[in-house]
Protein backbone atom coordinates (compact mmCIF):
# COMPACT_ATOMS: atom_id res chain seq x y z
CA UNK A 1 0.00 0.00 0.00
CA UNK A 2 2.97 2.06 0.34
CA UNK A 3 4.56 1.83 -2.65
CA UNK A 4 1.00 2.03 -4.59
CA UNK A 5 0.71 5.56 -3.03
CA UNK A 6 4.44 6.45 -3.88
CA UNK A 7 3.70 5.28 -7.30
CA UNK A 8 0.28 7.60 -7.42
CA UNK A 9 2.41 10.70 -5.61
CA UNK A 10 5.09 9.67 -9.03
CA UNK A 11 1.95 9.55 -11.18
CA UNK A 12 1.33 13.36 -10.05
CA UNK A 13 4.17 14.49 -10.74
CA UNK A 14 4.47 13.27 -14.49
CA UNK A 15 7.37 11.15 -13.61
CA UNK A 16 6.21 7.89 -14.56
CA UNK A 17 5.51 7.93 -18.09
CA UNK A 18 6.12 10.31 -21.22
CA UNK A 19 2.01 10.92 -21.96
CA UNK A 20 0.28 13.03 -19.30
CA UNK A 21 -2.99 10.94 -19.69
CA UNK A 22 -0.80 7.59 -18.64
CA UNK A 23 0.08 9.42 -15.45
CA UNK A 24 -3.53 10.87 -15.01
CA UNK A 25 -5.12 7.64 -15.54
CA UNK A 26 -3.16 5.23 -13.84
CA UNK A 27 -3.38 7.83 -10.75
CA UNK A 28 -6.62 7.87 -10.81
CA UNK A 29 -6.79 3.69 -10.10
CA UNK A 30 -4.05 4.08 -7.58
CA UNK A 31 -6.48 6.21 -5.46
CA UNK A 32 -8.98 3.64 -5.06
CA UNK A 33 -6.37 1.78 -3.27
CA UNK A 34 -5.20 4.38 -1.06
CA UNK A 35 -8.01 6.24 -0.65
CA UNK A 36 -6.61 9.75 -1.59
CA UNK A 37 -8.66 11.18 -4.58
CA UNK A 38 -5.76 12.00 -7.42
CA UNK A 39 -6.71 14.70 -8.78
CA UNK A 40 -7.33 16.46 -5.54
CA UNK A 41 -4.02 15.77 -3.15
CA UNK A 42 -1.91 16.44 -6.61
CA UNK A 43 -3.56 19.99 -7.01
CA UNK A 44 -2.28 20.48 -2.76
CA UNK A 45 0.73 18.79 -2.90
CA UNK A 46 1.98 21.15 -6.18
CA UNK A 47 1.45 23.83 -3.85
CA UNK A 48 3.40 21.83 -1.13
CA UNK A 49 6.36 21.71 -3.54
CA UNK A 50 5.99 25.93 -4.37
CA UNK A 51 6.62 27.15 -0.66
CA UNK A 52 7.48 24.04 2.01
CA UNK A 53 9.86 25.69 4.74
CA UNK A 54 9.25 29.11 3.63
CA UNK A 55 8.20 30.78 6.15
CA UNK A 56 5.65 33.04 4.87
CA UNK A 57 3.94 30.23 2.87
CA UNK A 58 2.02 28.40 5.66
CA UNK A 59 -0.97 27.70 7.16
CA UNK A 60 -2.27 25.41 4.25
CA UNK A 61 -4.37 22.01 6.07
CA UNK A 62 -2.95 19.94 3.83
CA UNK A 63 0.50 20.87 4.86
CA UNK A 64 -0.50 19.86 8.41
CA UNK A 65 2.42 17.53 8.82
CA UNK A 66 5.13 19.58 7.34
CA UNK A 67 4.13 23.02 8.06
CA UNK A 68 5.37 24.80 11.55
CA UNK A 69 5.23 27.48 13.94
CA UNK A 70 7.26 30.13 15.46
CA UNK A 71 8.13 30.33 19.43
CA UNK A 72 7.20 33.99 18.51
CA UNK A 73 3.82 32.75 17.66
CA UNK A 74 3.65 30.23 20.59
CA UNK A 75 4.42 32.84 23.03
CA UNK A 76 1.23 34.93 21.69
CA UNK A 77 -0.86 31.95 21.73
CA UNK A 78 -3.41 31.63 24.57
CA UNK A 79 -2.75 29.19 27.35
CA UNK A 80 -5.72 27.18 25.93
CA UNK A 81 -4.30 27.44 22.55
CA UNK A 82 -0.66 26.71 23.21
CA UNK A 83 -2.78 23.81 24.38
CA UNK A 84 -4.33 22.57 21.79
CA UNK A 85 -1.27 22.87 19.63
CA UNK A 86 1.13 20.89 22.27
CA UNK A 87 -2.00 18.02 22.08
CA UNK A 88 -2.01 18.10 17.73
CA UNK A 89 1.96 17.68 17.95
CA UNK A 90 1.06 14.15 20.02
CA UNK A 91 2.75 11.57 18.52
CA UNK A 92 -0.42 9.25 19.73
CA UNK A 93 -2.59 11.96 18.07
CA UNK A 94 -0.70 13.19 14.88
CA UNK A 95 0.80 9.72 14.12
CA UNK A 96 -1.94 6.97 15.44
CA UNK A 97 -5.52 8.95 15.01
CA UNK A 98 -4.90 11.61 12.29
CA UNK A 99 -4.06 9.22 9.65
CA UNK A 100 -7.30 7.25 10.38
CA UNK A 101 -9.03 11.11 10.53
CA UNK A 102 -7.12 12.14 7.25
CA UNK A 103 -7.53 9.13 5.00
CA UNK A 104 -11.01 8.32 5.85
CA UNK A 105 -13.05 11.29 6.41
CA UNK A 106 -10.91 14.59 5.28
CA UNK A 107 -10.09 12.67 2.10
CA UNK A 108 -14.12 12.48 1.21
CA UNK A 109 -14.51 16.05 1.16
CA UNK A 110 -12.30 18.87 -1.49
CA UNK A 111 -11.62 20.46 1.58
CA UNK A 112 -9.81 23.94 1.11
CA UNK A 113 -10.09 23.51 -2.94
CA UNK A 114 -11.54 26.67 -4.57
CA UNK A 115 -14.89 25.95 -6.38
CA UNK A 116 -13.14 27.01 -9.79
CA UNK A 117 -11.27 23.44 -9.62
CA UNK A 118 -13.81 22.09 -11.15
CA UNK A 119 -11.41 18.85 -12.18
CA UNK A 120 -10.08 18.23 -8.84
CA UNK A 121 -13.49 18.77 -6.65
CA UNK A 122 -15.07 16.51 -9.17
CA UNK A 123 -12.29 13.79 -8.47
CA UNK A 124 -13.18 13.34 -4.83
CA UNK A 125 -16.86 12.99 -5.51
CA UNK A 126 -15.92 10.43 -8.63
CA UNK A 127 -13.67 8.66 -6.67
CA UNK A 128 -15.98 8.54 -3.52
CA UNK A 129 -18.44 6.87 -6.14
CA UNK A 130 -16.16 4.21 -7.00
CA UNK A 131 -14.58 3.86 -3.32
CA UNK A 132 -18.92 3.36 -2.54
CA UNK A 133 -19.32 0.65 -5.68
CA UNK A 134 -15.77 -1.19 -5.05
CA UNK A 135 -16.46 -1.30 -0.90
CA UNK A 136 -19.87 -1.90 -1.02
CA UNK A 137 -19.58 -4.76 -3.22
CA UNK A 138 -17.13 -6.72 -1.46
CA UNK A 139 -19.26 -6.22 2.04
CA UNK A 140 -21.92 -7.47 -0.18
CA UNK A 141 -19.97 -10.66 -1.27
CA UNK A 142 -17.64 -11.31 1.85
CA UNK A 143 -19.46 -9.47 4.80
CA UNK A 144 -19.65 -5.86 6.13
CA UNK A 145 -17.13 -6.82 9.35
CA UNK A 146 -14.54 -8.82 6.74
CA UNK A 147 -14.19 -6.11 4.30
CA UNK A 148 -14.07 -3.09 7.17
CA UNK A 149 -11.19 -5.15 9.10
CA UNK A 150 -8.93 -6.06 6.26
CA UNK A 151 -9.40 -2.75 4.55
CA UNK A 152 -8.00 -1.15 7.97
CA UNK A 153 -5.80 -4.21 8.37
CA UNK A 154 -4.00 -2.84 5.00
CA UNK A 155 -4.69 1.22 4.69
CA UNK A 156 -4.20 1.69 8.45
CA UNK A 157 -0.70 0.72 9.06
CA UNK A 158 0.04 2.17 5.76
CA UNK A 159 -1.47 5.15 6.92
CA UNK A 160 0.80 5.66 10.19
CA UNK A 161 3.94 4.47 8.80
CA UNK A 162 3.94 6.96 5.29
CA UNK A 163 2.77 9.84 7.62
CA UNK A 164 5.36 9.10 10.02
CA UNK A 165 8.37 9.36 7.17
CA UNK A 166 6.85 12.31 5.72
CA UNK A 167 7.15 13.78 8.97
CA UNK A 168 10.80 13.46 9.33
CA UNK A 169 11.16 14.11 6.07
CA UNK A 170 10.35 17.28 6.83
CA UNK A 171 10.96 18.25 10.58
CA UNK A 172 14.24 17.32 12.03
CA UNK A 173 17.09 18.53 13.77
CA UNK A 174 18.80 20.70 11.25
CA UNK A 175 16.17 21.80 9.13
CA UNK A 176 16.18 25.24 7.68
CA UNK A 177 13.05 27.66 6.83
CA UNK A 178 13.43 30.80 4.96
CA UNK A 179 11.63 33.91 4.02
CA UNK A 180 10.16 34.57 0.90
CA UNK A 181 12.68 36.88 -0.72
CA UNK A 182 15.46 34.11 -0.15
CA UNK A 183 13.88 30.90 -0.75
CA UNK A 184 14.16 28.74 -3.46
CA UNK A 185 12.96 24.98 -4.87
CA UNK A 186 17.10 24.03 -5.06
CA UNK A 187 18.40 25.43 -1.72
CA UNK A 188 15.32 24.18 0.12
CA UNK A 189 15.73 21.07 -0.90
CA UNK A 190 19.26 20.63 0.44
CA UNK A 191 18.30 22.06 4.05
CA UNK A 192 14.66 21.66 4.26
CA UNK A 193 14.48 18.04 3.86
CA UNK A 194 15.91 14.88 4.75
CA UNK A 195 17.57 11.38 3.56
CA UNK A 196 15.98 8.73 5.16
CA UNK A 197 18.19 5.87 4.31
CA UNK A 198 16.36 2.52 4.85
CA UNK A 199 17.28 -0.97 4.04
CA UNK A 200 17.50 -1.51 0.53
CA UNK A 201 14.01 -3.75 0.87
CA UNK A 202 11.94 -1.44 2.19
CA UNK A 203 13.44 1.53 -0.34
CA UNK A 204 11.66 -0.81 -2.93
CA UNK A 205 8.33 -1.17 -0.69
CA UNK A 206 8.11 2.58 0.03
CA UNK A 207 9.49 3.41 -3.92
CA UNK A 208 12.50 5.50 -2.45
CA UNK A 209 10.39 8.27 -0.80
CA UNK A 210 12.98 8.05 1.73
CA UNK A 211 15.71 10.05 -0.65
CA UNK A 212 13.29 13.19 -0.31
CA UNK A 213 15.67 15.41 -0.96
CA UNK A 214 16.05 14.41 -4.34
CA UNK A 215 12.47 14.15 -5.35
CA UNK A 216 12.06 17.95 -4.20
CA UNK A 217 15.12 19.02 -6.05
CA UNK A 218 13.56 17.55 -8.98
CA UNK A 219 10.22 16.28 -8.84
CA UNK A 220 9.89 14.87 -12.38
CA UNK A 221 12.45 12.24 -11.22
CA UNK A 222 10.90 8.42 -11.02
CA UNK A 223 11.17 6.80 -7.96
CA UNK A 224 14.21 4.01 -9.21
CA UNK A 225 16.23 6.99 -10.22
CA UNK A 226 16.74 8.56 -7.07
CA UNK A 227 19.41 6.75 -5.64
CA UNK A 228 21.87 6.66 -8.90
CA UNK A 229 20.98 10.46 -8.73
CA UNK A 230 21.87 11.08 -5.01
CA UNK A 231 25.61 9.06 -5.82
CA UNK A 232 25.98 10.88 -9.15
CA UNK A 233 26.13 14.73 -7.56
CA UNK A 234 28.28 15.21 -4.80
CA UNK A 235 26.08 18.31 -3.59
CA UNK A 236 23.35 16.29 -2.41
CA UNK A 237 26.25 14.34 -0.27
CA UNK A 238 25.50 17.08 2.95
CA UNK A 239 22.18 16.47 3.15
CA UNK A 240 20.92 15.19 6.66
CA UNK A 241 20.63 11.61 6.60
CA UNK A 242 18.58 9.54 9.50
CA UNK A 243 18.58 6.29 9.95
CA UNK A 244 15.22 4.47 11.18
CA UNK A 245 16.52 4.97 14.43
CA UNK A 246 17.03 8.66 14.49
CA UNK A 247 13.68 8.93 12.58
CA UNK A 248 11.90 7.75 14.89
CA UNK A 249 13.61 9.82 17.29
CA UNK A 250 13.17 12.80 16.04
CA UNK A 251 9.27 12.38 15.31
CA UNK A 252 7.87 15.81 16.89
CA UNK A 253 10.98 16.50 18.65
CA UNK A 254 11.70 19.37 17.36
CA UNK A 255 8.10 21.10 17.14
CA UNK A 256 8.58 25.08 16.76
CA UNK A 257 10.95 27.52 14.96
CA UNK A 258 12.98 29.64 16.37
CA UNK A 259 13.80 33.29 14.25
CA UNK A 260 16.37 34.25 16.82
CA UNK A 261 18.59 31.42 16.52
CA UNK A 262 17.39 29.72 13.14
CA UNK A 263 16.68 26.58 14.34
CA UNK A 264 14.14 24.23 14.92
CA UNK A 265 13.62 23.66 18.95
CA UNK A 266 11.25 21.29 21.04
CA UNK A 267 8.76 22.70 23.75
CA UNK A 268 10.66 22.11 26.34
CA UNK A 269 13.52 24.07 25.54
CA UNK A 270 11.09 26.58 24.96
CA UNK A 271 9.38 26.66 28.14
CA UNK A 272 12.77 26.50 29.76
CA UNK A 273 13.97 29.87 28.21
CA UNK A 274 10.73 31.25 29.05
CA UNK A 275 8.80 29.49 31.69
CA UNK A 276 4.84 29.91 30.37
CA UNK A 277 1.54 29.34 32.65
CA UNK A 278 -0.09 26.20 31.17
CA UNK A 279 -3.57 28.20 30.99
CA UNK A 280 -2.26 31.97 30.70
Amino acid sequence: MIRTFTLQHDYGHNAMFRPAWANRFFGRISSLLTFTPFDHWRMHHALHHGGWNNIESRGRLSDVYSDCTTVKEYYAMSGKERLLYRLSKNPVIAILIMPLVIFFLVYRVPFDTPRACKTERFGVHATNLCLLLIYGSLAYFFGLSTMIWVTLGVVYPAAVIGVAMFLVQHKFEGVHWESDKNWNTFDAALTGCSFLRLPRWLDWFSGSIGMHHIHHAAPGIPNYRLAECHDAHRIFHDVKILSMREAFQELFRHTLWDEDTNQMVPFEQVHRARPIPSFA
